[in-house]
C-alpha cells in the first residue's frame, strides 16, 4: 500500500488548501538563466542536468503539495509492490495533477521551468503537453528503456520534459539514466514498456550515462532521447515531478501506434495545432 511517512491523508487535504507563499511564487515565476554551452551540450547530447533549479522554501512547498496530492490520487490502492504489474512496479504514475489540484498547478505552469524548455528547445514558446509525478517505491523495478516521443499523438521534431528531483537521487534510489546522442541516431521505435519492454536492437551495447540528482536538480531531456531509471535498492520512496513541454505550432496526429487517450488531445482532429484547455501557452 502506497504511503509516504511524512504526510497522512488528513495533513494532505490540508497542505493542498493552504496559500502558496509569495515568495516561492516569486521563485517559480523567476528566470533561470540558460548559457550557450548549456544549448550546445543539450542539444549535442539530448539532454542536460542542471543543478538547484528549485531550492530552499520553494523546493519544500513542492515537495509537499505534490507528495500530498500523489497520496490522495493513490490513496484508495492498497496493493503491495508484489501485487502490481510489472509496469506498475517500475513507478507509482499520477498524470495531469495540475488539473485536480491548484497547488501543483502553480508548480505546473511555472515560467521558471518552461522558460528552461523554451531555451533549451531554442523556439519562441512552449506549450504545456502535460505533468506527471514519477514515484518508485523501495525495491521498485527499473524503468525500461524508452523514448517518450513515440507515446505521444503529435507531429513535432521534439519535444523536452523536465524531471525535478524532491529528494536526493543516487543511483540506488532510482535515477536516471540517458544514451547520449541517441535523439539524433535516427532510431525511432515504440517500445512498450507496458507489456513488452527491451532494448532496440541497434541501442543494446550503447553508452548508459547515469544521472544522479540532488533534490531540487533537475534534467531536462528531448522527447526522442532514449533513457530509462535504475531500480529504486533503497528503503525509502523516490520522489519526482516531471513536466512536459512542447514548441507552440506542434500539430495532432491521429497515429494508431500512439497513446490518444491524453487529455490534451481532447477534440483535436489529426493535422489540428494542439491548442485546447489542457495546453496551454505557458511562455
Amino acid at each position: 500500500m502506497f504511503e509516504l511517512k511524512s504526510v497522512n491523508i488528513d495533513e494532505a487535504h490540508s497542505i493542498l488548501l493552504q496559500e502558496t507563499p509569495p515568495a516561492v511564487l516569486a521563485v517559480y515565476n523567476e528566470p533561470f538563466p540558460i548559457s550557450e554551452e548549456q544549448k550546445e551540450t543539450y542539444h549535442r547530447t539530448g539532454y542536460i542536468k542542471l543543478s538547484k533549479v528549485l531550492s530552499g522554501e520553494a523546493l519544500n512547498h513542492a515537495r509537499r503539495v505534490i507528495g500530498a496530492a500523489v497520496l490522495l490520487r493513490k490513496e484508495s490502492d492498497k496493493r503491495n509492490l508484489a501485487e502490481k504489474s510489472q509496469y506498475e512496479q517500475s513507478f507509482l504514475q499520477c498524470g495531469y495533477l495540475c488539473w485536480d489540484f491548484p497547488a501543483v498547478k502553480e508548480f505546473v505552469f511555472a515560467k521558471r521551468f518552461a522558460g528552461i524548455g523554451r531555451d533549451l528547445m531554442t523556439v519562441k514558446s512552449v506549450r504545456l503537453w502535460h505533468d506527471q509525478a514519477l514515484y518508485k517505491e523501495p525495491s521498485g523495478r527499473i524503468t525500461d528503456m524508452h523514448q517518450d516521443i513515440s507515446y505521444w499523438p503529435i507531429d513535432t521534431p521534439d519535444s523536452i520534459t523536465m524531471w525535478m528531483a524532491l529528494v536526493d537521487v543516487p543511483v540506488s534510489r532510482g535515477c536516471l539514466y540517458f544514451v547520449p546522442g541517441s535523439h539524433e541516431s535516427g532510431i525511432d521505435e515504440y517500445v512498450d514498456i507496458f507489456t513488452n519492454p527491451h532494448i532496440p536492437g541497434k541501442l543494446k551495447d550503447s553508452q548508459q550515462i547515469n544521472t544522479p540528482l540532488l533534490a531540487g536538480d533537475a534534467t531536462f531531456h528531448s522527447g526522442r532521447t532514449y533513457h530509462g531509471a535504475r531500480a529504486n535498492q533503497s528503503e525509502e520512496m523516490r520522489e519526482a515531478m516531471t513536466v512536459i513541454y512542447i514548441a507552440d505550432g506542434t500539430t495532432f496526429t491521429a497515429d494508431d501506434a500512439r497513446n490518444a487517450t491524453h487529455k490534451s488531445c481532447a477534440g483535436l482532429n489529426d493535422g489540428d495545432i494542439v491548442d485546447t484547455k489542457y495546453t496551454p501557452k505557458l511562455i
